[in-house]
């Protein structure tokens, strides 16, 4: 019986063989032979899966596929052993196999044979008992161990504004979970965390980011950051802490403040970059609309008045004012159909004013709708929308049509198949006929989303997604974003796509890109979060985090191109008087 010898040590584990003389014997794999004549039930390999690794790899599976692979020796079905040959030159070492079938036998290659560049040769060789050659060999395959990736931080390069992130990714290096970042210039170069989480700095230059790997230290890549002065700076804060205010932008470029739970409205001066008050509203308002009109004023409408009445309850208000920014001042209007708060209004191609749904008791929600006329000064009933809604958002189309979107529907249910069945069906409205109708169905139910018209006429519909819909739980994977097409009457998904915050706003840059700013992450925690999408690829990209987490804020897109953040409230439950801009 011949033994193992040197270039031949199996690496593979030990098998037990009968002795030639009866009762058994542990022993090795034997050591691999040069191919001897096929017998006549020849066995076949016609494919290796893989068929190549790169140098360092760990173990692995390696499976052949072939004809007759689970051939037994004549006269016993016991004593039959298969090995898979890995052959180097002269070298070969022989792994213990695993027959399948009779069309596949699997081995596994350890990762000793898969340290270095080489192309190995595979073969399957049949053993009885301890003869001194095999029964059966087959022919060989070529397995090739290949040269690893160059390490690599991705991206290799990226431009960040102050305070903005980005996560890197290390490749090519042996244990890719366990590299080391650091950055050459030290902490005044930005942070970076253990999986290659980058905050870049307050101030402008440009950083290296180098990996290293414990296991090679001399292994190293990195990437290079340069940070502009775009993103989030701090600019002069407002003189009264607001939270769900209202930010209009007016026709000079400045932005009128109203609300948020004070009585009082302030102007913001981009050219100055600083607040002062105007003129008093007529009362102090929460849930309230505000609306430029055509003629460059602007219509606040509705909400709940500040003072609790005698049943503890704000009351809601179906009163509206009007500002006028060439005096500075506010003055009454029509009174509304129907008081409301949390409702929407979009302002129409004609120079109407469209207000729909929201609450119209402390509890339950409406579908009625109305118009204000600017000409007029006064309201009048339109339409009934096909649901009641609140939480739900309106988008002026191109056709002069309004596209209304989600929203939650009724009163509280008493039983767990009660209404509100939150509509997963949308609304058109026809200013022509005042008349609503039913418009595409999305994936999901949303509330307190996000909409954005974009620079092609379609509508991006933004998060919103409750965890229950119609008081069951949502289907698996709901589609986070939507894209409604007006021709096609349609949403379709955009894959891919999740946004850890909700309530954030987003904003739709002169770029076509949507800025997407703070809300509430998990927890309800409000976030610093600050990023690009791209509607057309459904690629986000972090951009300039907040300077303060808030939620409940404002966004503005200024005449400049420049978005403007205020108020809003911060981790500690704080309404703030903060403010932010976006360059």
């Amino acid at each position: 019986m011949r033994w193992l010898t040197g270039t031949a040590l199996a690496i593979a584990g030990v098998v037990a063989l009968s002795g030639c003389g009866g009762g058994s014997a542990s022993v090795q794999p034997p050591s691999p032979t040069p191919t001897p004549t096929p017998s006549a039930a020849s066995i076949t390999i016609n494919s290796l899966s893989p068929n190549t690794a790169t140098a360092g790899s760990a173990d692995l599976i390696l499976t052949m596929t072939g004809t007759n692979l689970d051939l037994q020796h004549t006269g016993s079905l016991q004593e039959t052993h298969t090995f898979a040959i890995w052959s180097v030159g002269n070298s070969q070492t022989s792994l213990t196999a695993t027959v399948v079938s009779s069309t596949q036998v699997t081995a596994v290659v350890p990762s000793a044979l898969l340290a270095a560049v080489v192309n190995a040769q595979i073969s399957v060789q049949k053993w009885y008992k301890a003869d001194d050659a095999p029964f059966a060999v087959s022919n060989s395959l070529v397995f090739t161990v290949t040269t690893g990736p160059a390490p690599s931080v991705v991206p290799a390069a990226d431009v960040l504004g102050t305070n903005g992130t980005r996560q890197f990714a290390a490749t090519g290096f042996d244990d890719g979970s366990k590299v080391t970042w650091s950055i050459e210039e030290g902490q005044t170069g930005g942070t970076i965390t253990p999986n290659g989480f980058y905050t870049a700095p307050d101030h402008s230059g440009t950083f290296h980011i180098v990996v290293t790997s414990p296991s090679t230290p001399s292994t190293t890549a990195s990437a290079s950051v340069t940070v502009t002065s775009s993103g989030f700076v701090p600019t002069e804060t407002m003189h009264v802490a607001r939270t769900g205010h209202t930010a209009t932008l007016l026709k000079d470029g400045k932005v009128l403040i109203v609300g948020g739970g004070d009585v009082t409205a302030e102007l913001f001066d981009p050219a100055s970059g600083t607040f002062s008050f105007t003129g008093a509203p007529m009362m102090g308002r929460l849930g309230a609309t505000a609306t430029l009109l055509s003629d460059g004023r602007v219509l606040i409408a509705g909400g709940l008045g500040l003072t609790a009445g005698p049943d503890g309850h704000l009351p809601l208000l179906n009163t509206a004012e009007v500002f006028d920014p060439t005096t500075g001042t506010f003055s009454p209007t029509g009174t509304m159909v129907q008081a409301r708060q949390q409702h929407i209004a979009t302002l129409l191609s004609d120079g109407r004013v469209l207000i729909a749904g929201g609450y119209f008791d402390y509890i339950c929600f409406t579908a009625s709708a109305e118009l204000f006329d600017p000409v007029t000064g006064t309201f009048s009933p339109t339409g009934f929308m096909l649901s009641e809604r609140v939480g739900h958002t309106a988008t002026l189309l191109a056709s002069g049509e309004v596209l209304v979107v989600g929203g939650s529907n009724g009163c509280a249910p008493d039983s767990a198949d009660d209404p509100p069945w939150d509509p997963l069906f949308a609304e058109l409205y026809e200013p022509n006929s005042g008349s609503f109708q039913g418009a595409g169905i999305m994936s999901t139910t949303r509330i307190h989303h996000a909409a954005v018209r974009l620079t092609n006429g379609k509508v991006l519909v933004l998060g919103g997604i409750p965890s229950l819909q119609n008081l069951h739980e949502q289907p698996p994977n709901p589609s986070y974003a939507e894209v409604y097409d007006r021709v096609a009457d349609s949403f379709s998904p955009i894959t891919g796509l999740t946004i850890s915050p909700a309530r954030y706003t987003a904003t739709l840059m002169n770029s076509g890109m949507v800025l997407i700013v703070g809300g509430a992450a998990v927890g309800d925690t409000p976030t610093t979060e600050v990023q690009l999408l791209d509607p057309t690829s459904g690629v986000l990209t972090p951009t300039g985090a907040l300077g303060t987490a808030r939620v409940g804020h404002a966004a503005t897109l200024l005449q400049d191109g420049h978005v403007l953040v205020t108020g809003g409230t911060d981790a500690n439950g704080n309404a703030l008087a903060s403010a932010e801009l976006y360059k």
